[in-house]
């Protein structure tokens, strides 16, 4: 019942959703929600050939920016048209794929017009993941579980019948960039897209694993393509974040707060491998800005180890200052990490009134488990990763992927120290794409 008021509270004060959703004839199990722009309309075919046994409704969302042509959706309008249709209300319609798994299309574009430049894909994921809640609450999804994708990614239709641990906010599902059967021969990936692709996926995995040696709770990736989180979970954290990039990122970063994030394993999410520019940063515009350098293996790509060490160390410092009161902890920073670094963290901590945190925390916590939950809630995945850069641009510059094979910490290294080779190793260790 808990559950069920926040969920209310939360459509009912925040959820977006464009006028009053109609209720489909129908039932499912499952929901699916994926934003759609600018895309080959080959994925629904694709759909409709891998959930042909699935209880699955498909929420495709499409959007398009303030700056592209009103007619660049069309395409996937044409072909959601050729199978059975009904038209449920303006911007509303239902398409059925097979006997047990349909398309909820929303025409964001239809229904409000262009979506603004900074709201982008995160208004696009939001009105589609609110949709879905919505649609629980009312009886049509059966499930608690919101799956999120992309229409590049193809989710294996198993994946839909995993039981997630209920004590989890969400679950970051395996991936890897494959080629699929959805693209078109006009976009099919050429090597050096491939190759360029494979380097970037081993740079999330990277940064991942790293934080994982390290014990942080932030150690996961965060890709929209292949994620599910809990309904009660995604409305505790008021949905997802309006952003035109990242949104996947602040997401997971705020679900990680509210309960653990679970990694699963076995086989996940096949990602199309393409060079896109319809978000200004992500896999897309990185494989693009690959392309143009003249050796990918020379590219300073991955963080530097030791990045990773000194967070470690900063972040016992301050699970120490939690407990005690340090003196004066730039001093203890000047003598942990030296004084300039020692200095520069002090400075970076306090833009974030990490003096002021600390003191919070102490009064907060009733004991030491508390203390340590609320010095991981504001030691967050966005404090890590801006930590990571400063240490980057200051004191650790990126090594190439040449560079960090020849540093057996950097990776879980096995014979094979290709790209291809390196991949299968953390496949392995990871328990991804093993079954």
């Amino acid at each position: 019942m808990k559950a069920q008021r926040a969920i209310d509270k939360y459509l009912a004060q925040y959820a977006l959703l464009p006028t009053d959703p109609p209720l489909p004839p129908e039932r499912w199990q499952h929901v699916l929600v994926a934003p759609c722009f600018n895309e080959a309309p080959g994925f629904i075919a694709l759909w409709q050939s891998e959930f042909k046994q699935t209880s699955l409704l498909i929420i495709l969302v499409l959007n398009r920016p303030e700056s592209s042509a009103d007619t660049i959706n069309d395409p996937v309008r044409l072909a959601l048209n050729e199978y059975s249709s009904t038209a449920l209300q303006s911007g509303y319609s239902l398409h059925q794929l097979s006997h047990s798994c349909s398309v909820l299309c929303i025409d964001l574009e239809a229904i409000e017009g262009a979506t603004p430049s900074k709201e982008g894909v995160g208004r696009a994921r939001r009105v589609g993941c609110d949709l879905a809640l919505w649609l629980h609450r009312k009886g049509v999804i059966e499930s608690p579980w919101i799956y999120s994708g992309d229409a590049d990614a193809l989710w294996p239709a198993q994946l839909f019948t995993t039981d997630w641990p209920n004590a989890t906010s969400a679950v970051v599902v395996p991936f890897t960039h494959r080629s699929s059967p959805a693209q078109s021969s006009a976009d099919n990936p050429t090597g050096a897209v491939i190759e360029a692709t494979l380097l970037y996926e081993l740079k999330l995995l990277h940064y991942a694993l790293h934080l994982q040696r390290i014990g942080s709770i932030y150690g996961f990736h965060t890709l929209g393509s292949s994620c599910v989180f809990s309904g009660e979970a995604y409305a505790a954290v008021r949905g997802m974040p309006l952003r035109n990039a990242a949104e996947d990122f602040y997401l997971l970063n705020k679900l990680a707060k509210v309960a653990p994030i679970h990694s699963a394993q076995g086989d996940g999410v096949i990602i199309a491998p393409r060079i896109s520019t319809r978000v200004p940063f992500g896999t897309g515009p990185a494989v693009d800005k690959l392309l143009g350098v003249g050796d990918l293996y020379r590219e300073p790509l991955f963080y530097d180890a030791h990045c990773f060490d000194v967070l470690a160390k900063l972040r016992a410092l301050f699970d120490d200052w939690v407990e005690i009161a340090a003196p004066d902890p730039r001093q203890q920073l000047g003598q942990c990490f030296g004084p300039a670094m020692g200095a520069d963290l002090h400075e970076l901590l306090s833009t974030w009134h990490y003096l002021d945190a600390l003191a919070h925390i102490r009064r907060a916590g009733a004991g030491p488990a508390q203390r340590i939950q609320h010095s991981t809630t504001w030691f967050d995945g966005f404090k890590i990763l801006k930590i990571i850069h400063h240490l980057r641009d200051r004191y650790y510059p990126n090594v190439t992927f040449n560079e960090s094979v020849k540093t057996p910490r950097h990776w879980p290294l096995e014979r094979d120290h290709t790209p291809n080779g390196l991949l299968s190793a953390i496949h392995r260790k990871l328990g991804w794409f093993q079954s």
